[in-house]
């Protein structure tokens, strides 16, 4: 667990969430090196887990964010933390409409500055996914129950997971396997490390200069 993060689950009290429902990453290295980047780009990413908690530090303020990856929307809410306080930042969603991203508020109107602050961090993050990236999960230590009944914060043990990129698979496809022909892959689903599995959707890949390859599938009744 990093030090960033260790300050930021304080505010889970604050927030009324359970810490040990959400996979944690400090994506302050990512905002780093993605600044600047088209967060159109890499919005509809795949989720690596539908319940996340990115926290970043920044020289304005250290800010916390619940990304919670539904299957049609992605719900984010904000919190910054300043010197002298925290300020909650507000809810908003996105989508994919017509093949692009698309967001909106959560309930109240949330400031314009705000949201555009945290869709930056959520494709930052996002864009970092392409290498190796460190999540962190809380697992509750026993005798938590008896700390709260003292009006003690409850202790955690964490764990720390390796979310690594998915590995390409050359198809040769009548071309040169650094060059296949244009075919088209069908949606499936990806099981990662954690257990957790998510719908990578269809696409096509290779080269349509070499030609195109064309595939049908036939669904057959289960006997």
């Amino acid at each position: 667990m990093t030090p960033l993060i260790k300050e930021m689950i304080k505010l889970t009290s604050v927030s009324g969430l359970d810490p040990t429902q959400m996979q944690w990453f400090d994506v302050t290295g990512a905002v780093k090196k993605h600044t600047g980047i088209n967060a159109k780009h890499y919005l509809l990413h795949p989720a690596p887990y539908k319940n996340m908690m990115l926290c970043v530090r920044t020289n304005q303020a250290d800010f916390m964010l619940s990304v919670l990856s539904e299957t049609h929307a992605t719900i984010v809410t904000g919190w910054a933390m300043y010197s002298d306080g925290y300020q909650a930042l507000g809810s908003f969603l996105f989508s994919e409409h017509e093949g692009e991203a698309k967001a909106g508020p959560v309930g109240e109107p949330i400031d314009p500055q705000h949201q555009h602050s945290m869709v930056s961090i959520v494709a930052m993050f996002y864009a970092s996914l392409d290498m190796p990236v460190e999540s962190y999960s809380p697992v509750p230590r026993k005798g938590n129950a008896s700390r709260i009944k003292r009006g003690l914060k409850p202790v955690y043990d964490w764990h720390t997971v390796l979310i690594e990129p998915p590995k390409q698979k050359n198809e040769p496809q009548g071309g040169t396997h650094a060059s296949p022909r244009r075919h088209q892959v069908r949606g499936y689903w990806r099981t990662y490390k954690s257990g957790k599995r998510g719908w990578v959707k269809e696409c096509w890949k290779g080269d349509a200069s070499i030609g195109n390859v064309f595939k049908d599938y036939e669904v057959k009744d289960k006997i």
